[in-house]
């Protein structure tokens, strides 16, 4: 225990008291009874609620990925500033808290405290969250990956500022909700609809795929040399023609008169938004029911849910007020856990980073364009089909 940091990860801070002169009562003029159970007791409803929808997010300046990779990945501050302006000026998320798990001694610069600062207070709050991960080991691993210092961060953003919210989610800086449709004009103005229509619904899951970068928005890698990524494609080789059918002639660079493509690993244009470059699903909408429920993320109430847990509602009210009655195993029953439609209400867009090195062979592992029949499980990159 004392090695993974887990007593320094216990959250013991009381909830900070609410400032109930910021609260506007046009927020949730219902905040009192609205979607509550007569069986929820009253302590665990703040009355005045400053907020409607906030998320919690745990994040490190930089961090290593899970497995056996040495790559260190330091894309987080500009992610957090995408996904911080997306959620809190499109999505409609009253405030975000960030839990920094940065080397956050005085003297290091290594922060997400310059994005942060960024954003209004009244949007936007750092903890600075400098507790320890177990280890980093993949799921599947004879000892797998404990991260408490985000479970810990999770549990403590609930607890501190769960009573003063009407909805909570907790995110990553790579996972977006995204509306559809044009019935809303935001994730928020959806989830008031649901808080006057479907009072007994307290949870709201968002299955989750992982999305793979639109080759058409990728540039050649240019970082440093890599042993998989050294390779050269010249005009004439078989995949040359391939890479002009992906749009890539005027990406070729001259070299000795001849055209050349000095990297056969591709990386994300800079000069696009995450968004923009992973923005290929591996499977229509709605997403599978086998696999894509298993790293779900929720919007839940926290008058409800009692403990959440990454993916899950772990403790609700009506498990502690009735706990013989039989659940079904990873969710809440109907109709209190209900699973979002993708079709038409909204979805989870994760846009996990993909690595160059992963992506050395994909002109011979990918489809070609319009390719609707075949599918390569080795493609690490989103090739456009022709139809959906």
């Amino acid at each position: 225990v004392e090695a993974c940091g887990r007593w320094s990860n216990i959250p013991v801070c009381y909830p900070p008291k609410v400032d109930e002169s910021t609260y506007d009562e046009r927020i949730n003029p219902q905040a009192e009874t609205s979607g509550r159970d007569a069986d929820v007791p009253p302590e665990l409803v703040t009355k005045n609620k400053s907020h409607f929808l906030v998320g919690c997010v745990w994040a490190s300046h930089s961090f290593s990925t899970r497995g056996n990779s040495l790559s260190t990945d330091s894309s987080t501050s500009d992610r957090l500033l995408e996904f911080l302006t997306y959620h809190l000026r499109i999505a409609g998320f009253d405030h975000v808290y960030v839990y920094d798990n940065s080397d956050t001694t005085e003297s290091s610069k290594n922060t997400l405290k310059s994005v942060t600062d960024m954003f209004s207070p009244e949007q936007v709050t750092r903890i600075p969250w400098p507790h320890r991960v177990c280890n980093n080991n993949r799921p599947a691993h004879s000892n797998p990956g404990v991260r408490s210092s985000q479970y810990a961060a999770e549990a403590s953003c609930r607890a501190r500022y769960g009573s003063d919210t009407t909805w909570m989610a907790t995110l990553d800086v790579d996972e977006y909700l995204i509306l559809v449709g044009d019935e809303y004009t935001s994730l928020r103005h959806w989830l008031e609809h649901i808080t006057e229509t479907e009072q007994s619904t307290k949870i709201l899951s968002f299955f989750q795929t992982r999305a793979l970068p639109n080759i058409d928005t990728m540039v050649p890698y240019d970082g440093n040399p890599t042993g998989v990524c050294n390779g050269e494609i010249n005009d004439g080789d078989s995949a040359s023609s391939l890479l002009a059918r992906h749009k890539w002639g005027k990406k070729l660079n001259r070299l000795n008169g001849t055209d050349v493509l000095k990297s056969t690993c591709v990386m994300k244009d800079p000069n696009k938004t995450y968004m923009e470059t992973y923005n290929c699903e591996p499977t229509v909408h709605p997403k599978p029911d086998s696999y894509a429920w298993r790293a779900k993320k929720q919007i839940y109430r926290p008058d409800f849910v009692l403990n959440h847990f990454v993916h899950y509602s772990l403790v609700t009210r009506l498990i502690l007020d009735k706990p013989l009655k039989e659940s079904p195993r990873f969710a809440e029953r109907r109709p209190y856990e209900r699973r979002v439609n993708e079709l038409t209400e909204g979805y989870l867009l994760h846009s996990k980073t993909t690595v160059p090195d992963s992506t050395s062979q994909w002109y011979n592992e990918c489809p070609q364009k319009g390719d609707t029949t075949s599918k390569k499980d080795k493609c690490a990159v989103g090739i456009p089909a022709a139809e959906v």
